[in-house]
């Protein structure tokens, strides 16, 4: 690793690049028409990222400052938790997802927070009859913007990973109050305090014994392995085999030879030895051509007309139908009714 990054706590901080495109996502879903304002250069960049690239907490700071002053709003951290997905933190929202409790759940994002973020680190414990959540700043460069979104994230999150929609939660956070902190108060249903001497989420203490309704114990354990192999990579520094791996599926899509033997041949690596390496840094050959297939059908519907049978084609598909069953499964809806629904939100500007 360079000399500068030797010490982690003098390193700057970094997120994963999902808290980008969630706020790209976010802007793209409010007001479409003002996407052109940022930079295509940098879109283009965020999208081509692969799923474990890092952003800078800085970096992520100035995207947070233009958005919100696109959408003329003064704190996006409510509606960005509302974007969150636990499939959006990768494999650890998987992870999350099959465990088995909530003190399970707990657990894991203790062990494996730095996938999303290594600003904070969790602490988890109980507090007479309270359980707590509590992130701790890993050095001195710090966010009460990401705070506030980890938690409100959290909040929801457990709800819906345990079927309780009425679970009532505290919070408190550091640094002053928002000036709308009734959405803060809307998403925890408890109370919450603004200037206080920690970033915490509390609850009953018997939520700890809830049980995760898509809890799966034979899936959790395969999730829990490759995800101490993304920990290990991020702990020891990408060689960049997955990134490498990507653009090349990217630019092979329409080629037909997309097996991994032939891109390990385009890498000069023998496939044994390519597949070794996926696997250390918890990558899949055949979720990665399926996790590119989808980002590039999104962005062939949302901004070209090219006929759906092309479009097949194009990201190498055998027919139509192939194309368009495999487009139900990634976003629930047919190609066709996805365009449409793209090109409404583009021209009502976003306002509905």
């Amino acid at each position: 690793m360079p000399a500068t990054r030797s010490n982690p706590a003098l390193a700057p901080r970094t997120l994963n690049v999902t808290f980008a495109r969630t706020l790209v996502s976010q802007l793209q879903q409010s007001r479409p028409d003002l996407m052109p304002r940022l930079d295509p250069a940098y879109l283009r960049h965020l999208e081509e990222r692969d799923p474990l690239a890092r952003c800078t907490l800085t970096e992520w700071h100035a995207l947070m400052d233009t958005v919100e002053a696109l959408l003329g709003s003064p704190d996006l951290v409510p509606q960005l938790a509302e974007q969150f997905k636990p499939w959006h933190a990768g494999l650890l929202g998987f992870t999350l997802m099959t465990s088995g409790t909530v003190v399970e759940l707990a657990k894991l994002l203790r062990r494996f927070h730095h996938l999303l973020n290594d600003v904070f680190e969790v602490q988890r414990g109980l507090d007479g009859p309270r359980f707590l959540l509590r992130l701790v700043p890993a050095s001195a460069e710090t966010s009460h913007r990401l705070a506030r979104l980890s938690l409100t994230v959290w909040a929801q999150r457990l709800r819906w990973l345990t079927g309780c929609p009425d679970l009532k939660l505290d919070a408190s956070f550091e640094g002053p109050a928002p000036l709308d902190v009734a959405p803060y108060r809307r998403i925890f249903g408890g109370t919450v305090r603004f200037d206080q001497d920690t970033n915490t989420m509390w609850g009953d203490a018997s939520f700890v014994d809830l049980p995760i309704v898509s809890r799966d114990t034979a899936s959790h354990s395969l999730l829990q392995g490759q995800a101490l192999k993304q920990l290990e990579q991020l702990s020891r520094g990408e060689d960049g085999i997955v990134d490498r791996v990507r653009g090349l599926i990217r630019r092979r899509l329409d080629s037909g030879a997309l097996s991994l033997e032939d891109v390990a041949t385009e890498l000069k690596l023998p496939a044994r030895t390519m597949q070794r390496r996926l696997d250390e840094a918890g990558a899949n050959f055949r979720l990665m051509v399926d996790e590119v297939r989808k980002a590039q059908a999104q962005r062939y519907l949302r901004d070209t007309a090219m006929p759906l049978s092309e479009l097949a084609v194009a990201l190498g598909f055998a027919d139509h139908a192939s194309f368009n069953r495999a487009f139900k499964r990634w976003m629930g809806c047919s190609p066709g009714a996805f365009r449409r629904e793209q090109a409404g939100q583009a021209g009502g500007g976003g306002l509905n």
